[in-house]
């Protein structure tokens, strides 16, 4: 039988995210999955945790040294055998445990791309909800997509190719980018499937600086003299989420 759906978990010394993150993909009542977690040799009880939960349920689970997240992730993606492929990073959970199922209720054989609503959250309050429905990417919609709720076949990955190695923290923005330029269609599943801690890798102010650096070399090299334009426009977004969380109904 197929599998459905392969989760990728990449990871390096998050002791007290994996475990949850672990929990919340083995505990979904859809079981036609595989799931995969790549470590990068994590120094701290990271792999001490994993061990644990791996006595008892079965995962792919692979230590690797890598040059970034996206080199682990690209590393993953090339032995996933799922038809779709979902990323749910390390201290992300899944919303409940119906989420594939859900999932698996609402796309066709023919869905290629589809994405959910993604939460942040704050000490347990909703800091932001990313809900925006789109069914054509377009220049000026790629950024309400939410990267971290993406599922792509592996027809997609095929055709637009892995994360781009010259970025570490931005190679999504990249991604979604030669995404849009290969790709109109995408299904919006409008319920919301994960919910991270506000804080991840590209919110972390330490890594602001190379965010901001990395995000306008991107959008240089793609919109030229337009770049300042979409830069504005998705820090626009952001801010809508922000400001509009409370007329937001949390699923």
């Amino acid at each position: 039988m197929e599998i459905k759906f392969t989760i990728i978990t990449v990871v390096k010394n998050d002791e007290k995210g994996i475990s949850k993150t672990i929990k919340s993909v083995l505990n979904q009542s859809f079981k036609n999955f595989e799931y995969i977690i790549v470590d990068g040799y994590s120094t701290d009880n990271t792999l001490i945790n994993i061990k644990k939960i791996r006595h008892k349920k079965k995962f792919k689970f692979i230590q690797r040294k890598d040059i970034s997240y996206y080199d682990s992730l690209n590393f993953a993606i090339k032995i996933s055998k799922g038809k779709y492929i979902g990323i749910l990073n390390s201290g992300d959970i899944f919303a409940s445990n119906n989420i594939l199922s859900r999932i698996n209720r609402n796309i066709f054989n023919r869905t290629k791309i589809f994405y959910n609503n993604f939460v942040f959250k704050k000490n347990r309050d909703v800091v932001r909800i990313w809900k925006h429905k789109i069914t054509q990417i377009t220049s000026l919609n790629l950024f309400k997509i939410p990267h971290s709720t993406l599922f792509l076949s592996q027809e997609v990955y095929k055709k637009i190719g892995l994360y781009n190695l010259s970025y570490k923290i931005s190679s999504d923005l990249d991604f979604i980018i030669r995404l849009s330029k290969n790709y109109n269609e995408i299904k919006h599943l409008n319920f919301n499937s994960i919910s991270m801690e506000f804080g991840g890798l590209s919110t972390s102010y330490k890594n602001l600086k190379l965010k901001l650096k990395e995000d306008f070399k991107i959008l240089i090299y793609y919109y030229k003299l337009n770049f300042i334009f979409f830069y504005f426009f998705k820090i626009y977004f952001k801010l809508i989420d922000f400001k509009l969380i409370n007329l937001v109904k949390v699923r």
